[in-house]
């Protein structure tokens, strides 16, 4: 049996309601780690979802509680952050799950869409992890800060630009906060989705490369919670600044369009 080393530990999850039109990153990360024996603060801007997957938790046997804050707010945040901690007793993981892009095409995106999505990709993201980090500080026991990124914040992000720049900012940020905190023993990664949508956790095991987007698989909104658990996790201890792309290979495949049909040709030049 691997011991995670989460057994007793105390976990924050901004964003832990279930959406059901969307994947459900927050809810799934939320049973992992209540799973592995952490203790959960769920945080979620909509008290019913908030109490939901706390109640999801509680039919499993784990613990947690339920933190209700509009988490774009820096007020709120800082709240829901105090709130957490003196229910926990303290905080040694932090998981951001919070983000939304605007669609649109870049000549057609207002200063109000623009500032919406930094607001809620990636400034949400510093103000969380800055005021959960002092927290870590202060206690003097280290932690780990855990916030989903996207595999748009590695390529272009077409008809969503400002999600993408947000993305490709959490992506900086884990890093900047892993170098900053790393001497108070303090990690930050990320998780970078590929195309999860709203969810595929039905799909059959064993069937792979059948769409043209993925050479492996789609992930599944449980893929993306099992990197979280990871990074998380006592398995990861000397992992920081580090973004896992967890994409079934989307991001890998050659721009080329080579198939094996043209191998032969291509051999007779040499």
């Amino acid at each position: 049996m691997i011991d995670l080393g989460l057994a007793g530990k105390r976990a924050i999850v901004s964003g832990a309601g279930f959406i059901p039109e969307r994947a459900g990153h927050g809810r799934q990360s939320s049973l992992k780690l209540a799973e592995a024996g952490a203790t959960v603060a769920c945080i979620d801007i909509d008290e019913g979802r908030a109490k939901g997957i706390v109640a999801e938790i509680e039919s499993i046997g784990g613990k947690a509680f339920p933190v209700v804050a509009d988490m774009t707010d820096r007020d709120q945040v800082q709240r829901a952050v105090d709130e957490a901690a003196g229910l926990l007793g303290g905080i040694d993981v932090c998981v951001d799950i919070i983000g939304k892009a605007t669609w649109s095409l870049v000549e057609d995106v207002t200063p109000e869409e623009w500032q919406q999505d930094l607001q809620q990709n990636i400034t949400q993201v510093f103000n969380l992890w800055q005021i959960v980090g002092r927290h870590m500080i202060e206690q003097g026991t280290g932690g780990s800060l855990v916030a989903l990124a996207s595999v748009d914040g590695f390529v272009g992000s077409r008809y969503h630009a400002a999600y993408g720049v947000a993305k490709a900012g959490v992506i900086s940020l884990a890093k900047t906060f892993a170098e900053e905190l790393g001497r108070y023993g303090i990690r930050a990664n990320a998780v970078a989705p590929g195309n999860v949508g709203t969810g595929n956790e039905d799909q059959p095991e064993g069937e792979y490369a059948v769409d043209p987007k993925n050479p492996l698989a789609a992930p599944r909104g449980s893929d993306i919670a099992n990197a979280v658990l990871f990074l998380s996790s006592a398995l990861a201890a000397r992992i920081t600044g580090q973004t896992l792309v967890v994409d079934g290979g989307a991001i890998i495949r050659s721009l080329w369009g080579m198939t094996p049909e043209v191998i032969p040709q291509f051999r007779s030049l040499y």
